[in-house]
């Protein structure tokens, strides 16, 4: 078992690793040098560091992009930690320490052929795939990339709603404040609103960990063992006796509701036990009743 575990945390690292180099390259190869803002906190970064270089009339080299990010986050760390498990915000903090040392100029910016200025929009939707998919992937093996991740997970466990929604909104938030106020560009701003819907897409499309799935497991071999695997998941079932139309053969109908980031759990359990059985996965829009909704650990 701790053997297991010890591997499962290794790999969540090695995730978190990967997701916050994709997360920065997609920030430093493409948003930036397009001055397209990026999402939550790295976007809220881009403003405070507009804001104040413009104001101080700063290099811009002065106070670099990974000091904000860093001392933005770590109030969310300390709240990610009370609120969501101790667990995800480590996780958190490690993806933040990745990215301010990442965006304190240890990527080299690429030449790509093209002028940033010139093909904005390329670069925004070739940016939002990019911290989409970074964030998506996090958040799918229940980690994150910080920042808002960590508000955007409480509110998908505490008020079920998504976290695709909430980052839109407050991205919207930081494009039009940093496109139009501080950089004084509404096509800037525009931009950087069509980055956030491809982010915000991506991010729903790969993180599905609040969606739940109803499964109807037809097999007849449910036994002791394999309901005591599935039990290990926390979610109730109900067996119903079934029959075959053709066969006239007696099985056992285990209906279950899991959230779809367990789904895959629940399929490996089913085919140990019976290797034969017959699952029907169906999208579930609502749950009433005692289901628990539960927090990243």
């Amino acid at each position: 078992m701790i053997k297991n575990k010890a591997l499962d945390d290794t790999f969540r690292v090695g995730i978190v690793i990967f997701t916050s180099v994709i997360y920065c390259l997609g920030l430093i190869w493409f948003l930036q040098p397009a001055g397209v803002y990026s999402a939550g906190i790295s976007g809220l970064s881009q403003v405070l560091k507009n804001l104040i270089d413009k104001v101080f009339n700063l290099d811009t080299k002065i106070l670099p992009l990974g000091v904000y990010t860093f001392i933005l986050n770590v109030p969310l760390f300390i709240y990610g930690w009370k609120k969501v498990s101790k667990r995800f915000a480590i996780f958190s903090l490690i993806s933040v320490i990745v990215q301010t040392v990442l965006t304190l100029g240890f990527i080299p910016i690429v030449d790509f052929g093209l002028d940033p200025m010139e093909n904005q929009l390329t670069y925004a939707i070739i940016g939002a795939i990019l911290t989409g998919v970074a964030c998506g992937v996090a958040l799918r093996y229940g980690t994150s990339t910080g920042g808002l991740d960590i508000l955007g997970q409480v509110l998908a466990i505490e008020k079920n709603i998504s976290i695709g929604v909430f980052t839109m909104i407050a991205n919207v938030a930081i494009a039009i404040i940093g496109g139009a106020i501080v950089s004084q560009s509404w096509p800037i701003a525009f931009y950087s609103i069509i980055r956030i819907i491809i982010t915000s897409v991506c991010i729903d499309k790969i993180h599905t960990a609040y969606n739940h799935v109803k499964l109807n497991i037809i097999s007849s071999n449910v036994d002791e063992n394999m309901l005591n695997d599935l039990l290990d998941m926390h979610r109730g079932c109900t067996i119903i006796p079934v029959e075959g139309a053709y066969s006239h053969q007696h099985k056992s109908d285990l209906i279950m509701v899991v959230s779809a980031y367990e789904l895959d759990k629940a399929i490996r359990i089913c085919k140990k036990h019976d290797p034969k059985c017959f699952i029907i996965v169906e999208p579930v829009k609502r749950v009433v009743g005692n289901y628990t909704r539960k927090s990243i650990v």
